[in-house]
């Protein structure tokens, strides 16, 4: 079993704890017969340790998890996460406990729960693909800083569905559903319910409502009329600038990150509480 470590650089308190779950390892193989390896890496250099690791475990928040499990599927091995950041909705471990998380995760202890990701292509104007991703949370179509609207026009499944005055438009998996859709009034979509979620972002008008469409559809964003900044936003840390007559294209992968769980809670339960937590830390 060999564990890699994969840890926000940026942050003291996780390169210190990437540090102890190394240790803990290193200390719980003197008394088992199979040896717990571990690989430690900052999440800028970490490509050598996501080649040889089993399982991927994040320390950091949820932007250090996406990025984490971003190579896991890459090498479909599973993923999990350490929450040391501000809301930590995808990264289910505390760092309370954390021998007995690597306990566990040395003994196959836990369950996989696959999470579907979204193909993302930007297509220039004669049709060439210039950009190919993969989203664990969603795509965001966006203006960059100029304070006038952008005009967006969106196709689900081969069907013009609106011309949008707004913002952006966020497409998002059943996962991101609780992160920038959410923020931009869309549904929270419950584990299990696999679809994609259409939200514009400040539309100007009242008909800019949220679509829940099937988890086959292919969302389809263009621009109506030519904005000077626009940008393609995959997870929140992939991204490309968008100019009129480019084609941005989110479909089903076929694929999905493989994510690890260990006594999960109720998810509604779990809403509320990290809810909370962040009150409590923004008001310190």
């Amino acid at each position: 079993m060999t564990i890699g470590i994969i840890y926000d650089e940026n942050k003291r308190e996780c390169i210190d704890f990437a540090m102890l779950l190394g240790r803990t390892a290193k200390e719980l193989s003197l008394e088992r017969e199979n040896e717990i390896k571990t690989l430690t890496a900052a999440l800028s250099d970490c490509d050598e340790a996501v080649g040889k690791a089993d399982l991927l475990v994040s320390v950091g928040g949820d932007g250090t998890f996406l990025r984490t499990a971003s190579k896991a599927l890459s090498r479909d091995i599973p993923v999990c996460g350490f929450n040391l950041g501000t809301l930590g909705l995808l990264t289910e471990f505390e760092h309370d406990n954390p021998e007995k998380i690597i306990r566990r995760l040395a003994d196959g202890d836990y369950v996989v729960e696959e999470r579907h990701v979204l193909r993302v292509q930007v297509a220039d104007g004669s049709g060439k693909v210039i950009f190919d991703e993969y989203a664990l949370n969603d795509c965001v179509l966006e203006r960059g800083t100029l304070a006038r609207l952008a005009y967006v026009t969106v196709n689900i499944g081969g069907a013009f569905v609106d011309n949008y005055p707004c913002n952006g438009i966020v497409v998002a998996t059943q996962t991101g559903s609780t992160a920038y859709s959410m923020s931009a009034g869309g549904p929270i979509i419950e584990p299990g319910n696999d679809v994609i979620v259409v939200t514009p972002v400040c539309a100007h008008f009242t008909d800019g409502r949220p679509i829940i469409a099937r988890a086959d559809s292919v969302v389809t964003l263009t621009m109506r009329l030519e904005h000077d900044s626009m940008y393609v936003s995959v997870d929140g840390h992939k991204n490309i600038r968008f100019e009129q007559g480019y084609v941005c294209r989110c479909m089903p992968s076929g694929l999905g990150v493989r994510v690890i769980r260990m006594d999960p809670p109720n998810f509604y339960e779990v809403l509320r509480q990290k809810a909370e937590e962040r009150r409590r830390k923004l008001a310190r």
